[in-house]
């Protein structure tokens, strides 16, 4: 029975039948609005080692983490959003948690972005998404696509940023973070923003209705 247990608690790898082992992802894209593509393994931490460096180098079209960051960290301060998240977290029903390493008194903290993770810079929540797409449809429509497809590489990542606590994270680790990300091509956050800061207020009323159920 203890032998049983041992191996519920320490799985072995796939490749060499090491134990403990642990789950990866490996996540791949195509360009908008192909879904992503994801392999996955469970190996020890060699052989993990091993798949890593065996990894073929990424090479195309794309941006890379850093540009793509920027580019949507761009929009959301030419749109707006970066305004309504500062007041929403004002009021308390702020989406990020306290403990991250890269937030401040209202929200993301523009002096110390660096620290941010693509899932992070992918993010809207339900609220603002409507109302973005209310704006414009089809923004609204590739802003859920690149939340939904470009944000989970690194949700992983995001957990350590926020300092979620270990027993609480994804057990799914991933093997290595994608070298380049499909351009989200345009962004006109100038041309939506008088009426998405209009809707602020509507916005922030049902962040605070969510924040009463929760």
């Amino acid at each position: 029975m203890t032998s049983l247990r041992q191996n519920a608690e320490f799985p072995s790898c796939e490749r060499c039948g090491a134990a403990p082992a642990h789950s990866y992802q490996r996540i791949e894209f195509d360009a908008w609005p192909e879904p992503l593509r994801e392999r996955s393994w469970r190996l020890c931490a060699a052989c993990a080692r091993a798949a890593r460096a065996a990894l073929p180098a990424e090479t195309g079209p794309g941006l890379t983490r850093a540009e793509l960051i920027a580019t949507l960290d761009r929009f959301f301060a030419a749109s707006g959003v970066f305004e309504i998240c500062g007041r929403c977290h004002a009021q308390g029903t702020g989406c990020c948690p306290p403990t991250c390493r890269v937030m401040g008194a209202a929200g993301c903290d523009p002096d110390n972005r660096r620290g941010k993770t693509v899932f992070c810079a992918t993010f809207l929540c339900a609220a603002l998404l409507n109302a973005i797409s209310e704006c414009d449809p089809e923004l609204g429509r590739r802003l859920r696509w690149i939340k939904r497809e470009l944000g989970a590489a690194e949700f992983h990542i995001y957990e350590m940023i926020t300092r979620v606590p270990v027993a609480h994270r994804d057990p799914v680790r991933p093997l290595a973070l994608p070298a380049r990300y499909p351009a989200p091509g345009e962004l006109p956050g100038e041309r939506i923003r008088e009426q998405l800061l209009g809707l602020a207020d509507e916005i922030l009323e049902i962040r605070r209705l969510w924040s009463r159920e929760t």
